[in-house]
């Protein structure tokens, strides 16, 4: 029996830094890969970021700020955050993943934190 070649192929490997397709783990999509490409402006991986993650980060902000609206925005802040502050993050100091969720973790917890305020200055 012959071993299998794999077959040609017409752009970027999936998983690779460029593509947007999984990591030869099967683990889900290569999220440093399209946190740098969303870095460079790149739309589509940051849809694709966006798609692969923003079920975790509404979760997390649901858990903080325990109302479903106020988790929704804080969800898009964070997002928006993420989009303007790809550029830089850094493989080297933690995982994709991490960094994602410490900055919906960090607009939640500033939501708790204002409305308090609010609350005391009332």
């Amino acid at each position: 029996m012959e071993p299998l070649q794999p077959a040609p192929s017409d752009g970027p490997r999936p998983g690779s830094p460029e593509g947007l397709g999984t990591p030869s783990d099967g683990a889900g999509p290569d999220l440093a890969a399209l946190l740098k490409r969303s870095g460079r402006g790149d739309r589509d991986a940051f849809a694709a970021l966006y798609d692969a993650t923003a079920s975790r980060v509404f979760g997390l902000a649901v858990r903080v700020v325990r109302d479903r609206a106020q988790a929704e925005e804080v969800t898009q802040e964070a997002f928006l955050d993420i989009w303007r502050q790809a550029s830089r993050f850094d493989p080297a100091r933690g995982s994709a993943s991490s960094w994602i969720l410490t900055i919906g973790h960090r607009k939640a917890v500033d939501r708790v934190r204002s409305a308090e305020a609010a609350t005391r200055r009332e």
